[in-house]
C-alpha cells in the first residue's frame, strides 16, 4: 500500500485478501490507492496481515474505521 515502494507501473488484477472482489493496481505513484490518505495504524494493520493491496471499498472502510477510532480488527 506503499506507493513509494513499487515502481514498476504495470496494470495487474488483483484479488482483495478481505473480500475477495477483483481491482486493478498499477503498482506505482499512480496508482488509484496513491490518492488516498490512509492513516499509519492502517498501514501497518494491512502490512502485519496481507501480502498485497486490497480493494478501494475495503480500503475506504478501513480508513473510515481508523478516522472514527472503531477497531480496524473488525471488518
Amino acid at each position: 500500500m506503499n506507493p513509494a515502494e513499487h515502481t514498476s507501473g504495470e496494470e495487474k488484477t488483483e484479488t482483495c485478501p478481505i473480500c475477495g472482489a477483483s481491482f486493478t493496481c498499477t503498482l506505482s505513484a499512480s496508482c488509484w490507492c496513491a490518492r488516498k490518505l490512509v492513516p499509519d495504524d492502517v498501514r501497518y494493520y494491512l502490512a502485519a496481515r496481507y501480502e498485497t493491496c486490497t480493494c478501494s471499498s475495503c480500503l475506504d472502510r478501513l480508513i473510515r474505521k481508523s478516522n472514527t477510532g472503531q477497531n480496524l480488527e473488525e471488518i
